[in-house]
């Protein structure tokens, strides 16, 4: 189980030594046999092992009418028109399982005035609330934290967990403190506020979350810094906090998106991350930038005050940048690990669709394997290849996501900026199955 970290620290004395610690344990496991992707291995939370998706599962990349998302109708109804809303997450408990509160469903979304070009949204983002007691039929209540008290310039994605009455927020603060709008601020740190949860039979509201603090900063060791990230041409990560309790160890986590730690352009794709492809494929050079992962942070105790950076669970080096909105499904001693992607994040020599991936191993840290062979859970029609994004799997199955942009009738586009039909997808094995699509929204 330690073989791995005792190989790294050979290799770190190297030419190479800051790639290896960019690759974290990757080299050590370059040579690993086959037999290890029977999805069997478990390890501890601490351990440094990390899966792969490789090069060979991407190539096995197809859509069939069991992973393709049904087209959206370009006259699909709007939950509010003040805001836009994307990303989006259920109140729930540490299970993972959605919580309600004194009968009120409650979810979370990132949020910017319809004012803004439906482009620019995300330099204005807020986590906003909504609240319905049939799951469906949203009614806004405004930002979930006051005025001037969270950190960064704009609130991207994270999670929400219920404690009693105590909700703990998780969230992406996203550029610099008070740093205004400005796409070229990239920096991403995971931060925490707490707040209480109150309702009576009209309304949701929360008081609270005046105690903001960030928790994760990226360390340059084990996930990419910004500043190592900007060597390169390509985006950053170190986002989307997906809170849990594991009931395994019962120790508080948290996912997130990342990136693979050393400046960037250094990383070397490893047999491991190419895997058994088929003969005459070749890694283009710049393969090397795309270097996205599965991050895990455990909290030091149940009162969550202290987060300490584990190592990855799963790379994607030379498969993908982005492996965003990372999230968990823990199902008959199974552990479904899913998360989102674009097709232009591909790395160069491979393609697949803007839409939801996913895993499934045999513990928290385990050696998951890619559902359907490649990963593929539900991707964009061809002609439709971004009418949706941002999904999140529920513990019921059931997939939400927002609408992004549609094609009309007339060869034009409509904006979504709202929640898309639910759809319901079966988890059986290593396998998924689309098997119909819901109510606009239904967030049980």
């Amino acid at each position: 189980m330690r073989r791995s970290r005792r190989v790294l620290i050979r290799l770190a004395t190297g030419l190479m030594a800051l790639a290896m610690l960019g690759g974290v344990a990757a080299p050590a496991s370059a040579d690993e046999p086959t037999s290890s992707r029977t999805g069997t291995r478990q390890y501890s939370a601490d351990d440094d092992y990390f899966a792969v998706w490789s090069r060979a599962d991407a190539l096995k990349l197809r859509q069939d009418r069991t992973n393709t998302a049904p087209r959206v109708s370009p006259d699909f109804p709007v939950m509010t028109d003040k805001v836009w809303v994307w990303d989006t997450w259920p109140l729930t408990k540490l299970t993972t399982r959605t919580a309600t509160y004194k009968g009120w469903h409650v979810i979370f979304s990132l949020t910017a005035p319809r004012s803004v070009p439906f482009g620019d949204r995300h330099w204005y983002a807020k986590i906003g609330y909504f609240y319905s007691r049939d799951a469906k039929s949203w009614k806004y209540g405004g930002d979930l934290f006051q005025p001037g008290t969270s950190f960064g310039s704009r609130e991207w994605a994270g999670s929400a967990a219920l404690v009693g009455d105590k909700v703990y927020s998780f969230y992406t603060a996203s550029g610099r403190d008070n740093g205004g709008v400005d796409p070229n601020d990239a920096l991403q740190r995971l931060a925490q506020a707490t707040g209480k949860i109150h309702a009576d039979r009209k309304r949701v509201w929360f008081s609270g979350f005046q105690d903001h603090r960030i928790i994760a900063e990226a360390d340059g060791k084990l996930y990419q810094t910004l500043q190592q990230s900007q060597a390169g041409p390509i985006l950053y990560a170190f986002r989307d906090p997906f809170v849990f309790r594991d009931p395994r160890d019962r120790k508080i986590h948290l996912l997130f998106e990342g990136n693979t730690a050393g400046v960037a352009g250094t990383y070397r794709c490893t047999k491991r991350d190419i895997g058994d492809v088929p003969a005459g494929h070749e890694v283009p050079e710049d393969a090397k930038y795309y270097t996205g992962n599965i991050g895990l942070a455990t909290a030091d105790s149940g009162s969550m005050d202290k987060w300490r950076l584990q190592p990855p669970l799963l790379s994607a080096n030379c498969v993908n940048q982005q492996t965003e909105r990372p999230h968990l499904v823990i199902r008959n001693g199974r552990y479904y690990l899913f998360t989102i992607s674009h097709k232009f994040t591909f790395a160069p020599g491979l393609s697949g669709w803007d839409g939801l991936y996913g895993f499934v191993g045999s513990s928290l840290r385990s050696d998951y394997r890619p559902l359907n062979g490649s990963a593929l859970v539900l991707g964009n029609p061809e002609d439709a290849p971004t009418q949706q994004y941002s999904h999140y799997v529920m513990p019921n199955g059931l997939v939400e996501s927002f609408i992004d942009t549609v094609p009309t009738a007339d060869g034009g586009t409509r904006f979504g900026g709202t929640l898309a039909r639910t759809l319901l997808v079966s988890l059986k094995g290593d396998r998924t199955r689309l098997v119909k699509q819901l109510d606009y929204g239904f967030i049980p």
